[in-house]
């Protein structure tokens, strides 16, 4: 519940973070004298300060300062293969990512296969399409294949 004790320094952390501002409140042992009274007190200052400040703002969607790709979604892996006798291949490759996506990695596409900008846009149209299958993926690249659009997906890639 945003409640953190810090034991060797005597105290117990309060904390809410809305909007990429950081609210916070210290109580001390001195003050509450014990650590049941300072967290009780830590929980109804984070209880008060909730319901004064925003709604917190939704995940999906938010570029972050780690997105290196240029969508959100979309990110390159290295496609770092171990095989049993202890060698390691390479496969680089794009994935599209999305919270209801049914593969635990995403959806992804080999760059051997598609080169850099092919494998990039199938993941950005996997991710628009917010789909699985490969066939409907593979279509719509067809689809706009030599077009402004294609050229539009490409030109947001950054790496």
């Amino acid at each position: 519940m945003n409640v953190t004790r810090n034991v060797s320094e005597h105290y117990v952390r309060a904390k809410v973070m809305r909007h990429r501002t950081l609210y916070q409140e210290y109580f001390t042992l001195k003050e509450h004298r014990t650590w049941e009274r300072a967290e009780a007190a830590a929980k109804v200052w984070v209880k008060n300060r909730i319901a004064s400040l925003p709604p917190p703002m939704k995940r999906e969607g938010m570029m972050t300062k780690k997105n290196t790709s240029g969508v959100v979604g979309v990110y390159r892996s290295p496609g770092r293969v171990k095989k049993p006798n202890g060698k390691v291949y390479y496969c680089p490759r794009w994935v599209a990512r999305w919270p209801s996506c049914p593969f635990n990695g995403g959806l992804s596409w080999s760059v051997k296969q598609f080169d850099e900008d092919g494998a990039f846009v199938l993941a950005v149209i996997g991710l628009q399409l917010k789909t699985i299958d490969r066939g409907r993926v593979l279509d719509h690249l067809d689809s706009i294949l030599h077009t402004s659009e294609f050229d539009d997906i490409c030109a947001r890639r950054r790496t």
